[in-house]
């Protein structure tokens, strides 16, 4: 028997590296009242779209970290599969958003790279701003 539904405020899909960041923000979100599922998809090819896209129907929110740049990345790969989804598009109440690194080749020097890279701080950022953004009442 299942218990009752608990509400989640956001989807995190964290891509390799960025999973372990993701459950750090989800931490930190939790003692501020947010909460935030995080999902793993581990591979990409094939994909579990369905997780994700039951994550996102109960939260209406996502955000999305890749530490590829947004243009032709998972990111966005995952985030047109959220959009062409139909149940999962109606369920959204805020734009996809994703987490990704600026597009320019990775720096050698380490304070340019962790410039050019998400962070956690970005990732929080991203989930204020699904959080406050709204598609629908």
């Amino acid at each position: 028997m299942k218990g009752p539904a608990i509400a989640v405020d956001v989807t995190i899909v964290g891509l390799a590296y960025y999973v372990q960041e993701a459950l750090g923000v989800a931490e930190e979100l939790a003692r501020e009242g947010i909460s935030a599922e995080v999902i793993d998809p581990r591979t990409l090819v094939p994909m579990d779209i369905e997780t994700v896209w039951a994550s996102v129907r109960k939260t209406g929110r996502v955000v999305i970290v890749d530490e590829a740049p947004a243009t032709c990345s998972a990111a966005s790969e995952i985030a047109a599969l959220i959009a062409e989804d139909p149940e999962t598009f109606r369920a959204l109440r805020a734009p996809v958003r994703r987490v990704c690194a600026v597009p320019v080749p990775v720096p050698y020097s380490p304070t340019l790279e962790e410039a050019a890279l998400p962070n956690r701080d970005g990732i929080k950022a991203a989930v204020y701003g699904v959080l406050k953004e709204s598609l629908r009442p």
